[in-house]
């Protein structure tokens, strides 16, 4: 049965590639956070028709045009892609193109920091410039506003979140697990992991 009501808590599931890279290797600690083709057909077959499940992505890697989209649109389901515009056209990133195609499509964009820097570690001045360059470049890019933002690494602390409260964000994401109430400002993300087992990824879903 479809869920129409409004959900009292929602799960932020987030992934981050399909399968392997191709044209670059993994990224320290970044194989864990890939999935199985296998493993997000069947999560997003889950995900169909729950209004408390809302889907994400981050980086930009080449998967997200290539095999999350076509996945996302025979589902009728959507998902923000978190970008890294520095990235876009690095080996097995998507390309600026594939960003215009994504966002054409109907997804809705959001910015994961211009270079991916962990924020806690930058001056003020640098902080300022890495969440609001990035988001400038998306917003050439894709012709949309960009009212969200994923934190990089989950890493904040008061400095990040005054400065992105000051840049005027709808929503921001961490990766601080567990589920949140849809209207909150800061949302907890669940990040989907190459560990996870088909009983694990049900818990989740079925603990909302």
């Amino acid at each position: 049965m479809m869920r129409t009501e409004v959900p009292q808590q929602i799960l932020n599931l987030s992934f981050h590639g399909i399968g392997r890279p191709i044209g670059r290797d993994f990224a320290d600690g970044e194989r864990e956070v890939w999935v199985t083709p296998e493993t997000f057909a069947a999560t997003l077959d889950a995900c169909v028709g729950r209004s408390d499940v809302h889907l994400s992505f981050d980086d930009g890697n080449w998967t997200d045009l290539e095999l999350a989209l076509p996945a996302l649109l025979a589902r009728n389901l959507k998902a923000t892609f978190f970008i890294v515009p520095s990235w876009l056209g690095e080996p097995g990133f998507m390309s600026k193109q594939d960003l215009k195609e994504l966002a054409a499509s109907g997804m809705p964009i959001g910015n994961h920091g211009l270079q991916h820097h962990d924020w806690t570690t930058l001056e003020p001045d640098r902080l300022e410039h890495e969440i609001g360059q990035g988001r400038r470049l998306l917003e050439e890019l894709t012709g949309t506003e960009i009212r969200t933002a994923a934190i990089p690494f989950g890493a904040y602390n008061d400095t990040v979140l005054d400065t992105v409260r000051h840049q005027a964000y709808d929503f921001v994401y961490t990766s601080d697990g567990g589920t949140g109430a849809p209207e909150a400002w800061l949302q907890p993300r669940e990040h989907l992991r190459s560990s996870h087992t088909s009983a694990e990824i049900a818990a989740l879903l079925t603990g909302v």
